[in-house]
């Protein structure tokens, strides 16, 4: 499973487990009373619960006609659970079109994750959906304003760059980035070195090569490959920092953890000179 993928398992599971608070510890007999008489959030959770295995033996077919039956009432998560189901990330049928369809009704429902989703089925394209920056963006700032951290950080991309029809606004860009650098997403350490490019170059927020630093050192030790190539050609140069060839040893040899040897040429041009090609305020 790609992390993409991963991600969306975890938001699907959270929206599960608000469900079911809210509808108790309730039985099988109980939920399958309340299905009868229409309630979509117990005709969800029956589906959960047949999709996998808790309290009854698993029946992908019964979960899909709960499913089904809480997406006839334009149940939001259950929409987003069969837009998985066709996309083959929750069944062995796939038919992107259905996927597609399923998708846009649960963004249109009000369904989070499924904005973020649909928001990067836009911005990168697939066999249904051309690229379409403009709607990805839209997307993304429904689901910035219900919370969606993925979503947060990538409008500071689009505001940075000014993609999709978004006004290129180094300001706002800086506040999406500071606003999800401190988050437990794994977004977070993209926006830690997006507020060091930031702080280097002057964009969006006075130039101030101190917390450059302490913020491209912050997201090295998140774990961004940029950010560890960086900082290892900043010690060896001493550029904002004490010159260390050992420390630059060590955060280039970082950057390269899990990078293949054909792919290592690539690698050092991905990660060239930040703040010598940042464009200037």
């Amino acid at each position: 499973m790609n992390h993409w993928g991963m991600e969306f398992r975890k938001l699907l599971a959270a929206t599960w487990l608000v469900i079911a608070c809210s509808v108790g510890a309730q039985t099988i007999e109980t939920l399958a009373v309340k299905a009868r008489a229409g309630d979509a959030a117990a005709q969800f959770e029956l589906g959960q619960r047949y999709a996998s295995g808790v309290g009854v033996p698993i029946d992908r077919t019964r979960a899909l006609e709960f499913y089904g039956n809480a997406a006839a009432q334009r149940f939001g998560p259950a929409e987003y659970a069969l837009a998985r189901h066709y996309s083959g990330q929750g069944g062995t049928t796939v038919d992107q079109r259905q996927a597609l369809a399923y998708m846009t009704k649960a963004a249109e429902h009000g369904h989070i994750p499924a904005q973020v989703d649909l928001a990067f089925i836009f911005l990168n394209g697939n066999m249904q959906m051309p690229k379409d920056q403009a709607k990805a963006y839209r997307w993304f700032r429904q689901a910035a304003a219900g919370g969606a951290i993925r979503a947060q950080c990538m409008l500071g991309d689009f505001h940075r760059s000014g993609l999709g029809g978004a006004k290129q606004d180094y300001a706002e860009a800086f506040r999406w980035f500071k606003q999800t650098a401190t988050t437990n997403d794994p977004c977070a350490r993209k926006s830690q070195y997006e507020l060091y490019v930031a702080y280097d170059a002057g964009q969006g927020v006075e130039k101030n090569l101190a917390m450059a630093t302490e913020w491209l050192r912050r997201a090295a030790e998140s774990g961004d490959p940029r950010a560890q190539a960086q900082l290892g050609r900043n010690y060896q140069t001493g550029y904002g920092v004490r010159q260390d060839s050992e420390r630059a040893r060590f955060w280039l040899r970082k950057s390269r953890e899990g990078v293949s040897h054909h792919e290592d040429h690539l690698h050092q041009e991905d990660h060239a000179d930040d703040h010598d090609k940042a464009p200037k305020r």
